[in-house]
C-alpha cells in the first residue's frame, strides 16, 4: 500500500519542504536556529518556479550568489555560521533537487544513518535533527554492541564547510562517469555542482549550513561512504557527520578508522582527530553529564505520565544549580542547553515565572538559552515587556560580540510582546551591522530612518556580492518601500508580487492558499487511488493491487 505522509516520493510535499519549510535553517525540532519570526513559508513552489525563469547575466554566471551569515552560539560561545541563500540561488538549486529526486530519493533508505530525508506529518519539513531518543540509543548500542569488544566513535571534521562540490557527481554516478562527463552541463549531476556553487559564490569547497539542500549533499556523499564500508562487513551507523562502529577487537577498530579514512578522502574529507577514539566495550553509551543530569531528575519523571505532578520551583532551582557546576566540570558538553530542555517539558505555569530570572541570567552568558527563555515567555502568566531592560542588555552584550543569535531572539521576544528597544540599542544593533537582527529591529516600526541611512551609506557603491550579504534586509526594506529595488534583474519584483514577506505574522497570502488548495487536492487523488486498490484486493484475496499510485 502506498506511504502517503512521510513518504518522499510525494513530489509536491518534496518541493515544499525545500522551499517553504526547510529553506532557511530550520531543523530542529523543539527549537529552531532562528526565531520563528523568520519564515520561509511564503516561498512556495510557484514563486521558486518564476525565480528560475530568470536569466542569470554573465556576472551572476560568472560569480554566483553571496549569502547573508547568521552567527548562532553554541554551547561554548564558538559562533556556527549558518547560511540564509539568496532566493534566486536557492530556487535553482530546491528545483533541481526536485526535478532529480528520482536519482537522489535512494538516501532516504540509508540503513546506516539516523536522519534521512523524509516528510514530517506536523512540521512539513524534510530534515529534522535533534537529540535521539536516550532508549533508542540504547537500545541499539545494546543490540550491537553484543559480542564486540571495542567501539569506535569519529567525527569528520567541519564536515559542511569541507564538502567539495565536484565531489557531488562523483557521488552521484562515479568517479569514472563523472569525470568522463564532466563537459556534460546538462547532466544533471553536473547541474546539482553548479547550483550548489552557486549558492556560495561559485566556490567549490564548502556548503551553507542550514538548508535542506545541504543536508542532501551530504547525505548523497556520506551514503556513498558508508556503502563502501558495509562491503567490508563493518557493523556501524552515522548520525549526520557522526560514526559509531562496533568491532570485535582492536585491529579491526584500527582498520575501521583506516578504511573510514580512506574513503573519506575520495571525497576531500578528513576525520576530526581529537574526536575519533577506540573505547573498550562495555562502556557506557550516553555521556558522564549526560547520565549525571537525567540522574539527577525526580525519578517520578523517569515513568512520567501526563498525570505525575510537575516540577517544583525548588526541584528546578535545585537541578539549575547543580547543571551550572556541572557545566564549569564539563566544558565539551553542552550541558546547560540540555538541562533546560530536560526540565521545560515538566514545568506548570508558576514554577515557568521562578524560572525566568535564572534563566535571564544564564543567557546573558551563554545565548544558546535564549530560545528556550522565548518558549518560557509564551506562558499566559509571564509577560515580556516587564523583561524589556533584561532584553536590552543581552542585546547590548551580544551587539558588541556579534552573535547574531543573541541579538535576534531577544528582538523576536520583545516584537512578541509589542515591545520596542530605546535608541542607544537600536543603534548598537545597527553598528554590529547583523541582517537578521536589523530585520527584526525594523519590525518595530520606530527605526525605520536609522536603518535606511545605514543601508544608503554603502548601497550606492556596493558590488553584487556586499549587496547578496545583505539581501534579507534589502528586500524587507523594498517590500516597505522604503528603497527601490537595488538590483533590478526581476528577483524581487517577482517576490514581492506574490506577496512573500520573510517576516510574514500571521497574514496567510493567496500562494499560500494554493498550496493548501493542491496539497488538498492531491490527497484526495491518493485517498481514491487507496480506496481502488484496497477493493482489488478485498475482490482477489492476496493479490497485489495493479497499478501506480498518482504520481505527486
Amino acid at each position: 500500500m502506498a506511504k502517503i505522509i512521510g513518504d518522499t516520493d510525494n513530489k509536491r510535499s518534496l518541493y515544499e519542504s525545500l522551499t517553504r519549510y526547510n529553506y532557511f535553517p530550520n531543523q530542529k525540532v523543539s527549537v529552531g536556529e532562528l526565531p520563528p519570526s523568520i519564515s520561509t513559508r511564503q516561498f512556495t513552489p510557484e514563486v521558486a518556479e518564476k525565480l528560475t525563469a530568470i536569466a542569470d547575466d554573465k556576472e551572476r554566471r560568472a560569480s554566483g550568489y553571496d549569502l547573508v551569515e547568521y552567527k548562532a552560539t553554541r554551547y561554548n560561545n564558538v559562533p556556527r555560521v549558518l547560511g540564509l541563500i539568496h532566493p534566486k540561488a536557492y530556487a535553482l538549486l530546491a528545483k533541481c533537487v526536485h526535478e532529480n529526486w528520482g536519482e537522489l530519493k535512494s538516501i532516504s533508505n540509508n540503513s546506516c544513518s539516523i536522519v534521512k530525508p523524509e516528510i514530517h506529518q506536523e512540521e512539513e519539513r524534510l530534515m529534522v535533527m535533534n537529540y535521539e531518543e536516550p532508549l533508542a540509543k540504547v537500545a541499539r548500542s545494546h543490540q550491537k554492541s553484543f559480542s564486540k569488544r571495542f567501539i569506535v566513535e569519529a567525527d569528520i571534521a567541519n564536515c559542511f564547510n569541507s564538502i567539495y562540490s565536484h565531489a557531488i557527481p562523483w557521488a552521484a554516478v562515479g568517479l569514472s562517469k563523472a569525470k568522463r562527463e564532466r563537459g556534460d552541463k546538462n547532466a544533471w549531476f553536473n547541474k546539482l555542482d553548479t547550483y550548489q556553487r552557486k549558492t556560495k559564490r561559485n566556490e567549490t569547497l564548502g556548503v551553507p549550513i542550514g538548508p535542506a539542500t545541504s543536508s542532501i549533499i551530504v547525505e548523497l556523499i556520506l551514503g556513498e561512504v558508508d556503502a563502501k564500508l558495509c562491503t567490508k562487513g563493518y557493523d556501524f551507523y552515522r548520525y549526520i557527520d557522526d560514526y559509531t562502529c562496533y568491532c570485535n577487537n582492536d585491529d579491526e577498530a584500527q582498520q575501521f578508522i583506516q578504511d573510514l579514512t580512506d574513503e573519506l578522502a575520495l571525497y576531500k574529507l578528513t576525520l576530526n582527530l581529537k574526536k575519533t577514539v577506540i573505547k573498550e566495550l562495555p562502556c557506557a553509551v550516553e555521556a558522564p553529564w549526560v547520565l549525571e543530569l537525567r540522574g539527577a531528575l525526580p525519578s517520578r519523571l523517569n515513568h512520567a505520565s501526563e498525570h505525575e505532578p510537575k516540577l517544583s520551583a525548588p526541584e528546578v532551582l535545585t537541578y539549575i544549580n547543580r547543571a551550572i557546576e556541572l557545566n564549569k566540570a564539563t566544558p565539551d558538553g553542552s550541558v546547560l542547553k540540555y538541562a533546560v530542555s530536560l526540565v521545560l517539558p515538566h514545568l506548570n505555569d508558576d514554577v515557568a515565572v521562578e524560572l525566568i530570572e535564572p534563566l535571564f541570567n544564564l543567557s546573558w552568558h551563554f545565548p544558546v538559552l535564549l530560545p528556550f527563555l522565548d518558549s518560557l515567555m509564551q506562558s499566559e502568566k509571564i509577560d515580556a515587556a516587564i523583561y524589556r531592560a533584561q532584553f536590552m542588555e543581552i542585546i547590548k552584550i551580544n551587539a558588541v560580540k556579534r552573535r547574531s543569535d543573541g541579538m535576534a531572539w531577544p528582538l523576536h521576544s520583545l516584537l512578541g510582546a509589542g515591545s520596542i528597544v530605546d535608541d542607544e540599542v537600536a543603534n548598537r544593533v545597527i553598528e554590529s551591522k547583523d541582517c537578521v537582527s536589523i530585520c527584526l529591529l525594523l519590525e518595530m516600526g520606530v527605526f525605520e530612518q536609522q536603518i535606511v541611512d545605514f543601508v544608503k551609506d554603502w548601497l550606492v557603491l556596493a558590488s553584487a556580492y556586499e549587496k547578496d550579504s545583505y539581501w534579507l534586509l534589502l528586500y524587507q526594506l523594498y517590500r516597505k518601500e522604503f528603497i527601490k529595488d537595488p538590483y533590478g534583474d526581476g528577483v524581487f519584483e517577482i517576490l514581492k508580487n506574490n506577496d512573500v514577506n520573510f517576516l510574514p505574522g500571521d497574514k496567510v497570502t493567496e500562494a499560500e492558499k494554493k498550496c493548501d488548495e493542491i496539497k488538498k487536492g492531491l490527497t484526495s487523488e491518493a485517498l481514491k487511488w487507496l480506496f481502488q486498490a484496497s477493493e482489488i484486493n478485498g475482490k482477489e484475496d492476496d493479490d497485489k493491487a495493479e497499478g501506480e499510485p498518482p504520481a505527486f
